[in-house]
């Protein structure tokens, strides 16, 4: 009998040549229906794993499924994750590690596609490109209504200097711009090679036209943004979060934006995924996107090929290279 591989990312199915890699390895894919997937919690998923009735060994997946403990408790049968993603803060490492469940991702394939993004959403909130798109297809002409703020010598914070991190900085220094950077890990030849500053993160929070995020969501950088920090920030500054959600209290930044203390925000991610609702659907000075800062469609491709490449090979018993434990950094 073949062995299973449940399908639960979106991106993944679109890719037919990765598909291919399972099949041809002797895999039988599984897709999971669309209608079972929205708004799925971990315990709409367990019921659904417990009526199973062939218990699929692998699930290949994306970042929008919670697994904790209470899953990892009940996952009969299942031996790996490959993740269809680098980030794996949605997942319980630790509890996985405990029943013995495998997890593996895909690192440093996106980040160029990220950091495009990201300075797609700063031009978008700083330009105020959403609401001219808006007025015009209302009717109304309203040149200099809605005045946005220049980004060339600006002043740019980033919070990390990783793959996505270092790729912002390359393209802020093309925008002639003051690059301070707040890292764990300051090694002297990125700084030097795209003219960034590394300083104390409290002097970003002040000095910073634009936050950008680029760090991993971890316990000291959970509801790193909050109302303390927003508070020091300057009343013209943005926001430009496409690293995780959790990394900003929403509630504090949706009150900032509320009483305009900070000029506007950008995100692509969010404390709760999938967002079907929330105060900041409200607020006009908030650019929203669903978590597509790494869906460019080669990066999309390669992803999906690697993630079925590793779910082969650790379902062969085989090592990818990427494995991942409750010790990692995600």
């Amino acid at each position: 009998m073949k062995k299973k591989v449940l399908i639960v990312s979106f991106s993944f199915e679109q890719e037919p040549e990765a598909f291919q890699v399972l099949e041809d390895a002797g895999f039988t894919p599984v897709l999971l229906a669309e209608k079972d997937r929205k708004g799925f919690t971990e315990a709409d998923f367990t019921g659904y794993w417990a009526g199973l009735k062939e218990k699929p060994e692998g699930i290949l997946m994306g970042a929008d499924l919670p697994l904790g403990k209470y899953f990892a408790r009940r996952a009969e049968g299942l031996k790996a994750i490959s993740l269809n993603c680098a980030g794996a803060d949605h997942l319980d490492l630790q509890a996985m590690e405990a029943r013995g469940i495998t997890v593996c991702n895909v690192p440093r394939q996106n980040f160029d596609a990220v950091a495009d993004f990201i300075w797609g959403l700063i031009l978008a909130v700083m330009r105020k490109i959403p609401e001219g798109n808006e007025n015009i297809r209302k009717g109304n002409w309203c040149r200099g209504v809605e005045r946005g703020y220049a980004v060339s010598g600006k002043t740019i914070g980033i919070i990390g200097f990783g793959a996505i991190g270092q790729a912002v900085a390359k393209r802020a220094a093309g925008f002639d711009m003051k690059i301070l950077v707040s890292s764990t890990s300051r090694k002297p030849e990125p700084a030097e090679k795209y003219r960034a500053e590394y300083t104390e993160r409290e002097r970003l929070f002040e000095e910073a036209d634009i936050l950008v995020p680029a760090c991993p969501l971890a316990p000291e950088t959970y509801h790193m943004i909050n109302e303390e920090s927003l508070g020091r920030m300057k009343k013209e500054a943005v926001i430009v979060n496409a690293s995780r959600g959790g990394i900003i209290d929403t509630e504090a930044l949706c009150r900032s934006l509320r009483k305009q203390e900070i000029a506007g925000a950008a995100l692509d991610v969010f404390e709760e995924e999938p967002l079907y609702s929330s105060e900041l659907f409200a607020l006009k000075n908030v650019v929203l996107t669903p978590h597509m800062g790494g869906l460019a469609d080669r990066e999309i491709h390669n992803v999906a090929m690697q993630s079925a490449f590793h779910m082969v090979k650790l379902l062969s018993g085989e090592k990818t290279g990427t494995e991942l434990t409750g010790r990692n950094e995600t």
